[in-house]
């Protein structure tokens, strides 16, 4: 045996023994709590360095096979991680220490911070650990789901458009129901959101009641989002990279799903042959759905690069982003960009200062259509001519056509299908080609935005400190919109080129004393303040016609130029505000707040309104009497009660809604002497006594925390009312107007909220938790005046109606009650158009008297859920994590106008035959009728998450401190009602709180799936 085989044999045998030396033996013990010497179930026993590990059973003991050496680490949440060498000790007992960090977890209230633990209000956060992993444009759609009370719905399907937010109902009539945006102290408008990159975002805090949002005063009455953004951590700077890409389809209508062979098919069914123009349609050999081309879907893809560090004394972070976004409708696409600066220094032990700058830009190409307009166009007709469909062109009427050309309906009329002479007609429209109508237009947004915010605070005392605040936001938004020759059927003569041009300057001042001590028991937090804001709004905007080809796009090739106007707006605002939060032994809590604001929106007698609010509670987990359970862990009983108030006016007119208090002149012109002269009209009735609209809610609330706080969350129930609501109120028409604005009115939203989160599993290789979220909301319109009972329309066309009822909710659908179908053998041509369905409908005869009248009338239902609700699960295998949401609302219904449309409900061939039909006096519209009234529940798979993190041991060979992988989606499925034919449930038209719930096709839900990575270095 040679040397090197001798040294072989040796060094296994050495190893050999050493194992056999280091023999690993058994180690027991109890894991307890430090403060109460409570045991601690759940506990991670982990060998460091290993995937060795226990967890200790539930009367706190654990076993675990070690050999002298070992580092054993305990980890528990909530508690200081411990690690301890082991000797030769076959018993080890540990009492872990409470993390003070996580115990005294802080929320943002608005103009500070509170220890979770002191909360009196309802205030629920969300913390971004993977929001931005999802692919949504903008920041609000990814919170669906999160937070209890809240209804976010997707009612415009455009990439980069805004959702509706509700916080706890709608409760206002004319004024504003979005809830207040505030990104780092500064308010925002709600448009705002779409220059955010969600990588920016550190954390979300929603304050739901009145006492939480009336630091916030006249404008905290629909609750508010405070959005905090990241900052720098003193250490190493860390550089990532944030990146995913997608593809988005939309979701389609079975319903509106027209096919030629199957309205073929019954045809011949019902009558045994087919009629000459189905034989017709059958030849020109084209049958596919516009669903299947309108929406196109598209990729999404996001890029985000930050460099976050900083020292004791000073903290950076810059971070710069690129979203582009295609949507799912033709034409539709969205690009941001968005950088934003943020720098907090520490000058001396008593001084410090800081700010953020964040310009972003955003380039959007909209969706220039109607869903609804287009999809009722048959799915015979081509999009383009082809050598097929161009001899069926009618030479007489259209000797110019081509291949390649537009095709049109009218195109294929006056065809001699039997050579005898007999001509046929085909056509139901005289509109021109659908897909012709979106991309021979040319509609875009261009919006730069810039986001600025200062400040510096001085330590007056320990306990106190003086901040001053200077923020402030600039939007310039350019819209321009070419409608080319090609875009319609009257071609050249609507041919427009409309520009716009705006401009918001928005400053804010804030100046605040802060006391903060604690005395013994005794822990006083309290702020003292006033501030000042004020907008500016200037614009411009022009329409040029007189185009003959879309050669030149601009207003100096237009031969006339119309609508030419400019506006010059101003708002002001001044406040003044106060707080004070106590606590005492961490278990009896109060606070109390106070805040005066003026507008000059209002008259000059009631510009400034008062709004204050007090919340109590009782942390019951804390008394001696329950310190020595193994159960409860927390338990803290809240009541609040305050007033808010809302400022904000949607009367259609901003020059109403900024100066709703005084006497308003528009321009107009007259005849006089035969010639035209211009002119000004009055625009309202004046009212200087015009005030704020008022909220006052009480909120009752139970937090809670079970088995070392395995099972934890909140029930919250409330009453909202809002009362001196804005509304237009009849008036005598010897005015010259049929309404006035006033404060008159009142509405009553109350509901219940349940928030449930567990740890199902926490163990070293397999943890499991879930959240569980519902909320009620019942809305009830308890006061309307002189407005009581009264119906309103959407359309003049269409008069489907909607009522106000003392006792009903707001906005409730009104109209007959379906009975049954007319016969197709009574209608004029059931089986044209393709898809087409009667537009009349039999209905009851409610109140027996042999006559359909109005008396036979009755509320249909209304547009606003009863239940939301989501399901959040969370798992880890290892490196490996899967997260899904399930997300649900019932109980909300629509008016589903788009029914009308691409059913071709308005069809003279689905006219029923006077002559054969029976009980007409019994007959009615379906849009005037529930059979256009349709349930708006649904039930979707809203998030799926499927990452992997790379061990360290890889990822430091590649110079990286991190990288993960992964894959989402989102509305991977998404079920809907059997009664509900349209593409999106959520989708509901820009219209009014008194008509709300109208839906006329609206745009899409979409699916989206997409891979990501996000690195560290």
């Amino acid at each position: 045996m040679n040397l090197k085989k001798f040294a072989i044999v040796l060094m296994v045998f050495f190893c050999h023994f050493t194992l056999i030396a280091q023999e690993s033996f058994l180690l027991s013990g109890t894991i307890s709590s430090e403060s109460d010497q409570l045991t601690l179930p759940g506990v991670n026993v982990i060998v460091k360095g290993t995937n060795r590990g226990v967890v200790s059973d539930f009367d706190g003991n654990y076993e675990i096979d070690v050999v002298k050496g070992d580092v054993l680490q305990f980890t528990f949440l909530g508690f200081n991680t411990e690690e301890i060498i082991i000797n030769e000790q076959k018993i080890l007992n540990v009492s872990m220490s409470v993390d003070a960090q996580q115990l005294d977890e802080t929320v943002v209230i608005g103009y500070g911070t509170r220890k979770k633990s002191h909360l009196t209000g309802a205030v629920s956060s969300v913390v971004n650990e993977d929001l931005d992993q999802l692919p949504v444009a903008r920041i609000d759609d990814a919170l669906v789901g999160q937070i209890s009370g809240v209804n976010i719905q997707a009612t415009q399907g455009e990439a980069g458009s805004a959702p509706t937010i509700r916080i706890r109902g709608t409760g206002s009539l004319t004024g504003s129901s979005d809830p207040l945006i505030v990104v780092d102290g500064l308010v925002v408008d709600n448009d705002f959101l779409g220059s955010l990159d969600m990588s920016e975002v550190e954390s979300f805090d929603v304050l739901k009641d009145a006492a939480s949002a009336a630091i916030y005063g006249s404008r905290g009455s629909n609750g508010v989002i405070l959005i905090t953004t990241k900052q720098g951590k003193e250490g190493k700077t860390v550089f990532s990279y944030q990146t995913y890409m997608g593809f988005k389809e939309a979701r389609e209508s079975d319903a509106y799903y027209f096919s030629v062979a199957k309205t073929a098919a019954a045809e011949l069914a019902a009558t045994g042959q087919l009629s000459n123009r189905t034989q017709y349609i059958q030849k020109i050999g084209i049958d596919r759905d516009y669903q299947d081309i309108i929406f196109d879907g598209g990729i999404i893809e996001n890029h985000s690069l930050s460099a976050r560090g900083g020292t004791e004394k000073t903290k950076f972070s810059i971070s710069m982003g690129y979203l582009h976004d295609e949507g799912v409708l033709l034409t539709d696409d969205y690009k941001r960009y968005n950088l934003r600066l943020k720098l907090d220094t520490k000058v001396s032990d008593k001084f410090k200062m800081g700010g953020n700058l964040a310009p972003s830009y955003t380039n959007t190409r909209r969706f220039d259509g109607s869903t609804h307009d287009i999809l009722r166009q048959s799915p015979w007709l081509p999009v383009y001519h082809d050598e097929n469909s161009i001899q069926y062109v009618d030479r007489n009427v259209y000797p110019d056509v081509q291949i390649g050309d537009y095709a049109i309906q009218r195109h294929f009329d006056n065809y001699d299908l039997f050579g005898d002479g007999t001509l046929i007609d085909i056509s139901d429209t005289s509109n021109t080609n659908p897909v012709a109508k979106v991309v021979e237009r040319d509609r875009n947004d261009l919006k730069l935005k810039l986001y600025g915010n200062f400040y510096g605070e001085y330590k007056i005392l320990d306990d106190l400190s003086i901040r001053a605040n200077l923020s402030g936001d600039y939007q310039n938004t350019f819209r321009d919109r070419w409608q080319g020759v090609l875009s319609s059927r009257n071609g050249a003569s609507d041919a427009s080129y409309e520009v716009s041009n705006e401009n918001r300057i928005h400053v804010a001042s804030e100046t605040y004393l802060s006391y903060d001590t604690t005395i013994g028991d005794h822990e006083i937090d309290a702020l003292v303040g006033i501030s000042f804001e004020k907008w500016d709004y200037e614009g411009s905007s022009s329409l040029g016609t007189g185009y003959s080809s879309d050669l030149i796009k601009t207003l100096s090739a237009a031969t006339v130029a119309t609508d030419i106007g400019s506006f010059i707006y101003s708002e002001r605002f001044q406040s003044y505000f106060a707080r004070v939060n106590y606590a005492y032994a961490d278990k009896y809590l109060a606070s109390v707040s106070f805040r005066r604001d003026g507008s000059s929106i209002f008259g000059a007698e009631s510009k400034y309104g008062d709004f204050p609010a007090v919340s109590v509670g009782w942390d019951i987990a804390q008394e001696d009497f329950l310190r020595e359970n193994n159960y409860v862990s927390n338990l803290k009983f809240r009541l609040s009660y305050g007033f808010t108030g809302n400022k904000d006016l949607d009367t259609n007119s901003d020059i109403i809604d900024l100066y709703p208090s005084l006497p308003l002149l528009g321009p107009a012109s007259a005849t006089i002497g035969g010639g035209l002269e211009s002119a000004f009209i009055a625009l309202n009735i004046a009212n200087p006594d015009l005030k704020w609209e008022r909220s006052k809610e009480i909120n009752p609330g139970l937090d809670f925390g079970f088995f070392k706080n395995r099972l934890t969350g909140s029930v919250d129930y409330y009453k909202r009312t809002s009362d001196q609501l804005l509304l237009f109120n009849p008036v005598s028409s010897t005015t010259g107007f049929r309404n006035a604005l006033v404060n008159i009115g009142e509405v009553v939203n109350s509901g219940l909220e349940l928030e449930l989160r567990t740890r199902n599993i926490s163990t070293s290789k397999f943890k499991w938790s879930t959240t569980i979220l519902g909320s009620m909301n019942d809305n009830e319109l308890t006061d309307f005046a002189d407005s009581n009972g009264q119906i309103q329309i959407v359309d003049d066309k269409r008069a489907a109606e909607w009522i106000n009822l003392q006792g009903q909710p707001i906005s409730s659908f009104y109209g007959w009650v379906v009975d049954e179908q007319i016969a197709l053998e009574n209608l004029q041509q059931p089986f044209f158009p393709i898809g087409a369905q009667a537009q009349d409908v039999y209905v009851k005869d409610l109140n027996g008297d042999g006559v359909i009248d109005d008396d036979d009338k009755t509320i249909l239902g209304n547009p606003y859920p009863d239940l939301l609700w989501s399901l959040t699960n969370d798992f880890k295998i290892g490196n490996v994590d899967v997260s899904f949401l399930f997300q649900g609302s019932h109980g909300a219904e629509v008016r589903n106008m788009g029914d009308q449309y691409i059913f071709n409900h308005f069809n003279s061939g689905q006219d029923f035959v006077p002559a054969t039909t029976p009980n007409q006096g019994f007959i009615k519209e379906k849009i005037f009728t529930n059979s256009v009234i349709q349930d708006a529940s649904y039930v979707a798979l809203r998030n799926v998450n499927i990452g992997y993190n790379l061990p360290e041991n890889l990822t430091s060979k590649i110079g990286l401190t991190g990288l993960r992988i992964y894959a989402a989606g989102q509305n991977l499925k998404y079920w809907t009602a059997d009664n509900y034919t349209g593409f999106n449930p959520e989708s509901i038209d820009d219209t009014s709180a008194t008509t709300y719930g109208y839906q006329r096709g609206g745009s899409p839900i979409y699916k989206t799936i997409s891979i990501g990575l996000n690195a560290d270095f």
